[in-house]
């Protein structure tokens, strides 16, 4: 009786010490770290399709102020152009950063408001057609321009996209080349691991003024794509240290239509004001006896 005894406690002790040496192998893998997740978004968003063409139509609404419509086209095979709709039928080169495309957000992160260091950068594309390079380093080589390694990354755990999905929010700090790192604060969507908010904080200073605020860019689908739906531009203005005023700007992207083509005449306009140009009369139908 004793020997059976032991030997199922013998017996026991085995499984117990077989089951210890093998759970720590079965758990499930750490998660990534917070500077991982923002990169494996990175690359996530570099592969998202860009439309070749968008036609859309801009909402500005600021408190106290009937809301405002304005007309867009933009082409982003030459690095991203834009033309605005003027009264009287007339377009207008813009220059604003109203690219709700990827193309255009990753600009936001790599030049921060510096817009003309953002429009010199579509003149030096290389010349070497896209494909030839792989498309993996490709998206490392985008990745790595946008540096992401100039920020301090902490996790802020789960957290809601603007549109009510499941994500997970990131802190940013820069570091490095702060006056261009201006993302502070980033929710990635966890189905898809897409951004679905970015966070910019703006500030500058002029003399006793003061200027503070951040730009926040929702994503969402339009038009069968990804992109910015709405953005929200808070600012406040201060003087010897104290808030004076503050100003709130909403703007949403509505009437996405991402068509085959655009005629280039509509991009092709070297000063603003040029009449838009009037579709070719069509020929009269010939009258017996004339």
């Amino acid at each position: 009786m004793n020997r059976s005894t032991t030997i199922v406690r013998s017996l026991s002790l085995g499984v117990a010490i077989l089951c210890a040496g093998i759970v720590p192998y079965a758990r499930a893998d750490a998660p990534p770290s917070a500077a991982q997740y923002y990169r494996d978004a990175l690359a996530i968003m570099q592969r998202q399709p860009v439309p070749p063409y968008l036609s859309f139509q801009t909402v500005l609404s600021l408190h106290g102020h009937p809301p405002q419509l304005t007309e867009f086209r933009l082409r982003t095979k030459d690095g991203s152009e834009i033309s605005r709709d003027l009264p009287h039928g007339k377009w207008e080169r813009e220059q604003g950063g109203l690219d709700p495309t990827w193309l255009g957000v990753s600009k936001l992160v790599q030049y921060g408001l510096d817009m003309a260091q953002a429009q010199s950068s579509n003149a030096k594309k290389p010349t070497t057609p896209a494909t030839a390079m792989p498309h993996g380093l490709k998206t490392i080589a985008i990745v790595t321009a946008i540096a992401p390694d100039d920020y301090r990354i902490s996790d802020r755990g789960a957290a809601l996209c603007p549109n009510g999905a499941p994500g997970h929010a990131l802190h940013l700090q820069a570091i490095r080349n702060k006056e261009r790192r201006l993302l502070t604060h980033v929710v990635i969507e966890s189905a898809t691991g897409r951004f679905c908010e970015m966070r910019f904080s703006v500030a500058d200073s002029l003399v006793a003024v003061g200027v503070s605020g951040y730009l926040a860019l929702h994503f969402g689908e339009s038009a069968n794509y990804w992109l910015v739906h709405d953005a929200r531009f808070v600012i406040g203005f201060r003087t010897f240290g104290m808030q004076v005023s503050q100003l709130t700007l909403g703007v949403g992207f509505r009437d996405v239509i991402a068509p085959e083509s655009i005629p280039a005449a509509e991009f092709a306009i070297p000063i603003s004001g040029k009449a838009k140009p009037k579709p070719s009369p069509s020929p009269s139908p010939a009258r017996n006896g004339l």
